[in-house]
């Protein structure tokens, strides 16, 4: 049976359903309900469990945590906080976290007397009305199961406890009689009694022992302090009463200060394990690669729970090989590969292989491979597996709330790799887009520039085939000049739209042989276009400069150079090529007078299809690849082309070459 509790609607964009944890036999039953609530409304799911200080037995702990193992794998977010007042806390994390709806279950006992305290539901209602409470009963009877533990319940106190427990009465009790002898009253004796509750409470474990420090310090001060001494009787009319409130008193005040250092060691729990939370996120945010954000996730994991962590990456759709991070205990050699052969045998391997395959944990303390020594968990967002986090488990177990930080640092590493891997893509598309967009502005170079020498052409031709007959030699000499000089044009724009993909491909091999410089520099004046007979060029070089290089490529370099100064400079221009032995290598300038190039233009002038903001004179522009072009076939002979300034004006281009060894055979 389903009983529903609702008070003001309240109007949300998002719903939110939270289930309350618990070690409750049937707490598995509602949040199954919870779960199913979650899945049809498509609401976001959170499981609560709040810490308030009492000790669990064993069997209760294990049951609690298989219930949060059960939450997460229906799909909830694991939250924990703490706080003595179960209601209050979770009225707050409701309030804070837009919770809509909240799923929890009550037994079906009822209250037996007027006095009887309110049930955790009533106390909800009267702080949350404005959220629907979904109560499920709890009708689950285990004879093993007390829902109601006692708020003293503790472990058995060691010896050291129980020693230092005798100690401090001990001195209690002669600082008491020390009082006593100087005639100090009955009020400030049952204070030293007191002041030892309380350090009994600070310097021990648990609440038995200051319980039974209350019940010691009543004893000693009857036997010791009160006439007849060294028995337990006495002669006073109000001492009874006076055992009675100092015992009263001493349970309070060992109670509470036992509490107050439960809740004190809690806060300094959680204290530290955000730090270690808001640490790993800063940390994660300066890493780049899944390898790093994995060992920054381990070391913070490794200082969080002390304890050795296997992880594996997923690369290229695949789990790679193990790496452990070791705990600070494990500071041997001899240790840490133990450590490395337990943790990497190919059992452990096969178990972090099918959580990766299978998107499940597994492991110990889980259904899958019980007997492995580790848990194992995958870092992943939705259907996607980043890697494998393992953490040995088969001997120390962890707690509930180290399971649930645990997933939390887990969440936080799989939001990182897909942040990186979101970068990454961003970056390929990046580049795929710039080499589309190369791609667009080479088609566009090709169809725009080309069509102007390709008319030429064919209009020229045109002519010739239908009016030959009437033309003078003159124009036809004329008409022929221009053919020639346009399929020079396009022939030199072909000849580096070739070098240029078989450069980029790698699929242009370099046949390097030794050459004096001198008849290279006069070999590529042949090949420059017709007009340079307009310019006046001069030549400068070295006698038996001897040379390694691909002597194609680089006369290549030498008419794409010689031509570009021809194009952007007016006719008349001074075009200088020197060819000279400087720090080694052999260094080859060509000099114009012309215009010089802009500073704005100089960072760009090396790139691809750039072309800046000049004219050439005969209104064919270039493509941008010859300076390109020359770059990378200088770069590819391990030397250097770069740009300078000519005074008092015009360009400087500069390139570098190897030296040949000459061997001399007498």
């Amino acid at each position: 049976m389903n009983h529903h509790i609702s008070g003001e609607k309240k109007q949300e964009t998002e719903e939110h359903i939270l289930v309350c944890l618990s070690a409750s036999p049937s707490n598995e039953k509602i949040i199954d309900t919870a779960a199913k609530m979650a899945h049809g409304l498509q609401a976001r799911f959170t499981a609560l469990y709040v810490q308030n200080g009492v000790r669990q037995e064993k069997a209760d702990q294990e049951r609690l945590e298989e219930h949060i193992r059960f939450a997460e794998k229906m799909g909830a977010e694991i939250v924990m906080t703490h706080g003595e007042n179960v209601p209050v806390q979770i009225a707050e994390y409701a309030q804070l976290s837009g919770v809509t709806t909240i799923v929890i279950g009550q037994s079906n006992a009822r209250k037996n007397h007027v006095f009887s305290r309110q049930t955790l539901t009533e106390k909800l209602i009267s702080l949350i009305p404005d959220i629907d409470i979904h109560i499920i009963p709890d009708t689950f009877r285990d004879g093993n199961y007390h829902k109601l533990h006692l708020a003293l319940y503790t472990e058995k106190p060691s010896v050291k406890d129980i020693l230092l427990t005798i100690s401090i009465f001990a001195i209690c009790t002669m600082i008491s009689l020390v009082f006593q002898k100087h005639h100090f009253t009955d009020t400030n004796i049952v204070t030293i009694y007191i002041l030892g509750v309380l350090l009994t409470s600070i310097l021990t474990n648990g609440y038995l022992c200051s319980i039974a420090g209350s019940f010691l310090s009543v004893v000693l001060f009857c036997f010791f302090l009160t006439e007849p001494r060294m028995s337990f009787q006495t002669y006073a009319v109000g001492y009874p009463v006076t055992f009675l409130i100092m015992l009263i008193s001493s349970v309070l005040t060992g109670t509470l200060a036992a509490k107050l250092k439960n809740h004190a060691r809690l806060s300094a729990q959680l204290a530290f394990r955000a730090q270690i939370l808001f640490d790993t996120d800063q940390m994660l945010q300066k890493t780049k690669s899944s390898n790093e954000i994995l060992s920054v996730t381990c070391t913070q994991l490794v200082r969080l729970l002390n304890r050795s962590i296997v992880a594996y990456v997923s690369e290229n759709e695949a789990l790679s090989c193990g790496t452990v991070f070791h705990s600070q205990k494990q500071d041997e050699k001899e240790e840490k590969s133990k450590s490395e052969e337990q943790l990497l045998v190919p059992s452990e391997e096969n178990v972090a292989k099918w959580v990766y395959e299978n998107q499940q944990r597994a492991g110990a303390t889980t259904h899958h491979f019980r007997n492995a020594r580790c848990l194992y968990l995958a870092i992943r967002i939705g259907d996607h597996v980043y890697g494998v986090v393992g953490i040995p488990v088969q001997n120390h177990p962890l707690d509930s709330f180290e399971y649930s930080v645990l997933l939390s640092v887990i969440s936080e590493c799989a939001l990182a790799m897909e942040n990186s891997k979101n970068a990454m893509e961003k970056e390929k598309n990046a580049v795929l887009a710039k080499n589309e967009q190369l791609r667009a502005d080479l088609l566009r170079a090709i169809s725009h520039d080309l069509r102007t020498p390709l008319c030429s052409i064919s209009g020229n031709a045109d002519m010739l085939l239908n009016s030959g007959n009437g033309l003078d030699d003159a124009t036809k000499q004329q008409i022929y000049t221009d053919i020639y000089e346009d399929a020079e044009w396009l022939t030199g724009v072909v000849e580096n739209l070739l070098s240029v993909t078989r450069l980029n491909d790698g699929r242009l091999k370099f046949k390097f042989t030794d050459q004096i410089l001198d008849e290279v520099i006069t070999e590529s004046l042949r090949h420059i276009s017709r007009k340079h007979e307009e310019y006046q060029i001069l030549t400068e070089c070295d006698e038996l400069l001897l040379v390694r290089m691909d002597v194609r490529l680089i006369i290549q370099v030498l008419v794409n150079l010689i031509d570009n100064a021809i194009k952007y400079t007016p006719p008349g221009s001074v075009i200088c090529i020197r060819g000279k032995k400087k720090n080694g290598k052999a260094e080859v300038c060509v000099t114009d007078n012309g215009a010089g190039i802009s500073e704005e233009m100089k960072p760009h002038i090396f790139e691809m299809f750039y072309t800046g903001k000049n004219t050439i004179a005969d209104s064919k522009r270039s493509l941008g690849l010859g300076l390109a072009l020359c770059k990378s076939i200088i770069e590819a002979h391990d030397g250097s082309l770069t740009l300078t300034d000519n005074q008092p004006h015009g360009c400087i281009f500069t390139f570098t070459l190897q030296l040949s060894e000459v061997i001399l055979h007498e």
